[in-house]
């Protein structure tokens, strides 16, 4: 006689596997549908094709050649990364410390003005590849050197001469100079003050130099009572 446990589990079994044999036929057909052969050919012969391209071969390549920032602010780092396949030696100009072959590698630059930056890479069998880019480099506006006034402060005349004081007042300048000539350059003066006694009517022309060579100027006419 026949259990009927067994048949239940016979048909339990049965109707398993025809869920999942249907499950099956559903999700190929699903996805013939919606991932025809051809496409998919394609998109695998593209990627192929692209990593031949990149890795195949023993030709030298270079792989990436990028900065970090699209534009520094002067006097911050950044970094160039880079990467090479099959080369022997690989240089970057300007002259960077740190370069050598690998197929990924930053090192950190810190220039203070817009630089174009060449990395080259020679391969074993003679030849080279050359990539460029042009790292833009833009001025801290915080620490531009600037003159905040520039003015005759006193005026005298004395045994029949005229005497003028002379006032300024700036930020940011490391050095302080004045054409003409009145005084020696000044070192880190955020404002002083000269005696000047031109004997005809004369401009002056203040220069406050800063960082990274930005300079500020304003000039101021001294005018000399019938002097011309």
């Amino acid at each position: 006689m026949v259990s009927w446990s067994l048949v239940r589990s016979v048909v339990r079994v049965m109707t398993a596997i025809a869920v999942v044999y249907v499950s099956w036929v559903f999700l190929s057909r699903y996805w013939s549908h919606h991932h025809p052969a051809p496409v998919r050919d394609e998109e695998q012969a593209r990627r192929n094709a692209e990593f031949t391209r990149r890795y195949g071969g023993t030709q030298v390549k270079i792989l990436q050649f990028y900065a970090r920032e699209g534009n520094l602010i002067q006097g911050s780092p950044t970094v160039l990364c880079y990467g090479v396949l099959n080369a022997k030696s690989v240089r970057i100009v300007p002259e960077v410390e740190g370069v050598s072959p690998a197929l990924s590698r930053c090192v950190e630059v810190s220039p203070t003005k817009d630089t174009e930056y060449t990395l080259t890479a020679e391969g074993n069998d003679g030849g080279s590849a050359k990539e460029s880019f042009l790292l833009k480099v833009s001025a801290d506006e915080s620490t531009l050197p600037r003159i905040s006034y520039f003015r005759v402060s006193n005026h005298k005349v004395e045994g029949g001469r005229h005497i003028f004081t002379l006032t300024f007042a700036d930020r940011n300048g490391d050095e302080i100079s004045v054409d003409p000539p009145v005084f020696p350059t000044l070192h880190g003066a955020p404002n002083g003050q000269f005696s000047v006694s031109p004997e005809k009517t004369t401009t002056y022309t203040l220069t406050v130099s800063g960082k990274f060579g930005h300079k500020a100027q304003k000039t101021l006419t001294v005018e000399v009572p019938g002097g011309g």
